[in-house]
């Protein structure tokens, strides 16, 4: 991904949304799931970053990068949303470190793979599954994650908000994306409503692919207590092509997403086989 798009959604989607939607993501309750409590921490070897983990795994960890809203460095944004997460049983590694400032680009989201497939965070974090890795973001972060879609050691790509910012972008990009990818749109009042249509209608027919639109803009529901309708999205979302839970893919391939108020569009889904942990 060309550096100067990032920085050009950074300037057209932060600067308008963020600082308000995203400045606080609400007060963690440690997450609802059957590995709570979770927890944020930092790594020595990995200060730009922040970790989102279970406080006494006693399972194997997927591992879900995360691109932060806005290219903002604040690993904390997201802080219900990715603590809810992580007591599902899924190791998050956010771009930024607590309460951090400054950008973010993509390079980060690679520096995190590299990471967390090292053995030294295999030696230190022995829970750590990094067969098993999502790539996801949220708005600027979602096209972060474009960026290292097609990295041999990702599994699974979600974009949340979010969409390239060019149809030539999209054109040069999208195509080429043949893993399994889902997007978390806010409906029509969200900025990046049209972008995140334009990219999955540009996805080969073969891609697994689900598109979800809740009508909430752009701002999601990640202030809510542990993430609201999109913290649930997300963490079926995870269990499904992380963990293998058929429970969880029931909420895409049946009616529960609907159910809950999104509008869903959804390609090749049978094709996800996941063995379960």
């Amino acid at each position: 991904m060309r550096k100067p798009v990032i920085c050009s959604l950074a300037i057209a989607w932060g600067a308008t949304a963020l600082p308000q939607a995203f400045s606080n993501s609400g007060p963690s309750t440690g997450g609802t799931g059957p590995y709570a409590p979770a927890n944020y921490t930092t790594d020595p070897a990995l200060l730009s970053h922040t970790l989102y983990l279970p406080k006494t795994p006693t399972t194997k960890l997927p591992i879900l990068i995360w691109g932060e809203g806005g290219c903002q460095a604040n690993g904390l944004q997201f802080l219900s949303f990715l603590t809810q997460i992580a007591s599902h049983g899924i190791a998050v590694i956010a771009s930024g470190p607590p309460g951090g400032t400054g950008t973010t680009t993509a390079a980060l989201l690679t520096a995190a793979i590299d990471w967390a497939t090292s053995a030294a965070a295999a030696a230190k974090h022995p829970s750590l599954d990094p067969s098993r890795i999502a790539v996801a973001g949220q708005s600027c972060g979602g096209v972060e994650a474009y960026a290292v879609a097609n990295d041999t050691r990702v599994s699974v790509v979600g974009i949340f908000n979010s969409g390239l910012m060019t149809p030539a972008e999209s054109r040069r990009v999208v195509p080429g994306i043949k893993k399994p990818i889902f997007y978390f749109l806010g409906g029509s009042g969200d900025i990046a409503y049209e972008n995140g249509e334009r990219d999955f209608d540009l996805l080969p027919s073969g891609t697994p692919s689900w598109k979800g639109n809740l009508p909430v803009g752009h701002g999601g529901t990640y202030r809510d207590t542990d993430g609201g309708k999109f913290g649930v999205a997300a963490v079926r979302f995870l269990q499904w092509t992380l963990r293998g839970n058929l429970t969880a893919a029931s909420f895409f391939t049946g009616q529960e997403a609907v159910q809950a108020g999104w509008a869903v569009e959804a390609r090749n889904l049978d094709a996800i086989t996941v063995t379960a942990i």
